[in-house]
């Protein structure tokens, strides 16, 4: 047993913000989800008569049962003073239900929103949700791939629902996976979400590229909430620990520098940009042995003209590369020390760097 205080998730803060996307991710079972479809979602209903729609991103997500459950901690008895007694789906759509336990039966009441899978959003372009004001985007951060245009296809599907109204808010719900994340990446959040600590919330102006009469940018807000920690644990163990019981970004272990940095000496540098992730890679020598390593740590200044790149970007200068491997470099020299990046050479500044970097990178680290 333990008297550690328990801090349980409220969204009032971030829905004070009144932003018209809205990012919440932390740790696991702290209660993001459970306020999110509540609040902006069952709660809203009864108060307004506005429906929402719950979103995931794949088709096989959003299955009858997995739905189902998934609304199963609302109390819905409660919230209806008895009409009703839990939610159901048919046909992709919400209702509130009464389940009637001596005959087994279910009876749908009320419609109170849509299920769709992002997966698919083409098919509903032709659809009406003018009575939609909220978009419940579930674990919006992936563990294994998201699909191709993914934050394209999200602006697409609120476009559809929103149909100009700009009424449609987006709840981005996840746990802290990866910030390598299409959604980091295109709305350029990176510069916020690598330096946003646990319990704050950031907000920003995403461009929308259209003007309004005054010629002024017409922009969408966005907030950025990083939960701080419940102080409860998962009672998780393994190399995730710290994401499933803190909500600290989740990593893998990584080879750091066995002696101190002090203990050697830079002997060249150059960078990496990718996916707006910037790292610098120093080639090291030992003070001692004369060993000599790779060493690659974050990097938030900016990049020289005459540095050399390697990069997910396109431009035409010498100087940026794509391939570490496979240069055009005319010097021999140069191009041979860079075949030495190899696995067993380099260390991390921490685990998280090296988690991100081999997460961004478009090319295989040869061993």
């Amino acid at each position: 047993m333990t008297n550690k205080k328990i801090t349980h998730y409220n969204m009032d803060a971030i829905d004070a913000e009144n932003a018209t996307i809205n990012i919440i991710f932390g740790e696991r079972s702290n209660g993001k989800s459970y306020q999110v479809k509540h609040k902006k979602g069952v709660i809203k209903y009864l108060n307004t008569g506005k429906r929402f729609i719950l979103m995931r991103r794949w088709k096989e997500e959003i299955s009858t049962d997995k739905i189902e459950q998934y609304f199963a901690d609302v109390d819905v008895n409660k919230l209806t003073d008895g009409r009703y007694n839990c939610i159901t789906v048919y046909r992709k759509q919400l209702y509130l239900s009464f389940y009637d336990f001596d005959s087994g039966s279910t009876k749908r009441g009320e419609k109170i929103g849509y299920v769709v899978a992002l997966s698919t959003e083409q098919n509903y372009a032709g659809a009406s949700y003018l009575d939609v004001e909220d978009i419940i985007f579930e674990e919006f951060m992936s563990r294994s791939e998201y699909l191709a245009n993914e934050s394209d296809k999200l602006m697409n599907f609120r476009s559809t629902v929103d149909r100009k109204r700009n009424v449609v808010k987006i709840w981005m719900v996840g746990n802290s996976i990866s910030r390598v994340c299409p959604y980091i990446n295109d709305w350029e959040l990176h510069h916020i979400i690598s330096n946003q600590k646990q319990g704050t919330i950031e907000t920003t102006e995403l461009p929308t590229g259209t003007f309004d009469d005054n010629g002024q940018e017409i922009t969408l807000k966005c907030a950025i909430e990083y939960c701080r920690p419940s102080g409860q644990t998962s009672y998780a163990i393994g190399k995730h620990r710290d994401m499933l019981n803190k909500g600290s970004w989740q990593t893998d272990p990584q080879p750091h520098l066995p002696k101190s940095y002090n203990d050697y000496t830079v002997m060249f540098r150059f960078m990496f940009l990718y996916k707006s992730f910037k790292f610098c890679c120093e080639y090291l020598k030992d003070n001692e042995t004369f060993d000599v390593c790779w060493f690659i740590y974050p990097y938030k200044g900016k990049i020289d003209k005459k540095t050399i790149v390697f990069s997910d970007m396109i431009k035409v200068s010498k100087y940026w590369q794509r391939d570490i491997y496979n240069t055009n470099f005319k010097n021999k020299v140069l191009n041979d020390l860079f075949k030495t990046f190899r696995e067993n050479m380099i260390f991390y500044s921490s685990d998280l760097c090296g988690t991100d970097f081999k997460q961004v990178i478009d090319f295989t680290i040869k061993k």
